[in-house]
């Protein structure tokens, strides 16, 4: 046994990360703090910056990224990863490559990009994660999983590293990201659920703040509840952990599978109007909690 597995910290070994955002940054922290040797690219040279001093290696270009040979990517959305990762630098990837891919994207991109590793060669895993950035600085995500057998098992370690939990969905890439898509869908529900029992609430002159806390310690204890119910009770936005342009992107992304499986969702239009007017009038910088604004701004008319 190596000096390395004696201390519990895991034999170094190369990997890439692209995409340092708030949940990338997190991620690719806790890979280095594990001991990886992580080569770093992103397209704001002050989060590469950050991970450099904390131990990582710089990637002038996605390329040094790829060339390590395990790589794992945060991106916005499924255009960012083509626009970044193409299937021309993917398919020069070295022997043995796997990309690892973190972000919520749509099925039908999530089988493009599966396929087109198939057909290169190379390993593909869709590994979208559950948890805000607190929560990936803790190494407490929830992660999917799902992909070709021999690149999750070979992802295994990292993502162990990087989540309190890696829930596998088997070997078709897609099914990963679909059900991301399906816990995001519940979380916008569970927003607007939220917007109007606060909005009945304040209107009948009670104290939201303690209606958040009554039933974040009887029927709906948790993050949801209790930390959005908390922010939309005070009205507090900023900063964001997750915005109302990606709420948006995802709410379209269930009611795109959703067609795609000949299923009606009857509250997918209303989301989606919500998620919009708050992104008209209020701004693209604020929490997805903040379409609770939209529902305290509507008023009956001829009431007070």
């Amino acid at each position: 046994m190596t000096e390395a597995a004696d201390s519990g910290i895991p034999d170094r070994k190369r990997v890439g990360f692209i995409g340092l955002g708030h949940m990338g940054s997190a991620m690719a922290r806790r890979l280095v703090e594990a001991g990886y040797d992580v080569t770093v690219w992103s397209r704001t040279a002050a989060h590469v910056d950050e991970l450099v001093a904390d131990g990582a290696t710089r990637a002038d270009s996605p390329e040094d990224a790829v060339a390590a040979g395990h790589l794992f990517s945060m991106l916005a959305n499924e255009d960012v990863v083509r626009a970044v990762l193409p299937p021309g630098l993917l398919s020069a990837a070295p022997p043995g490559f796997s990309h690892v891919n973190h972000a919520t994207i749509s099925a039908r991109a999530a089988g493009e990009f599966a396929a087109h590793a198939a057909a290169a060669g190379y390993g593909y895993v869709s590994a979208p994660v559950i948890g805000r950035p607190n929560a990936a600085a803790a190494g407490a995500l929830t992660i999917l999983a799902a992909g070709a057998p021999e690149a999750v098992e070979a992802s295994m370690p990292m993502l162990e590293v990087m989540g309190r939990r890696v829930w596998q969905y088997g070997s078709s890439a897609s099914a990963a990201n679909v059900a991301k898509i399906a816990v995001n869908f519940l979380i916008a529900h569970a927003l607007q659920a939220l917007a109007e029992s606060i909005t009945l609430l304040e209107r009948y002159g009670l104290d939201a703040g303690q209606f958040v806390q009554m039933i974040n310690d009887s029927i709906f204890p948790g993050v949801i509840y209790g930390g959005y119910g908390d922010a939309i009770a005070r009205g507090s936005y900023t900063p964001p952990g997750f915005t109302t342009v990606l709420g948006l992107k995802d709410v379209m992304l269930a009611v795109q599978a959703a067609a795609d499986a000949g299923v009606d969702l009857p509250t997918g239009p209303l989301l989606r109007e919500i998620f919009e007017t708050s992104i008209a009038e209020l701004g693209e910088d604020l929490d997805w909690a903040a379409i609770a604004e939209i529902t305290r701004g509507r008023v009956v008319p001829g009431t007070p």
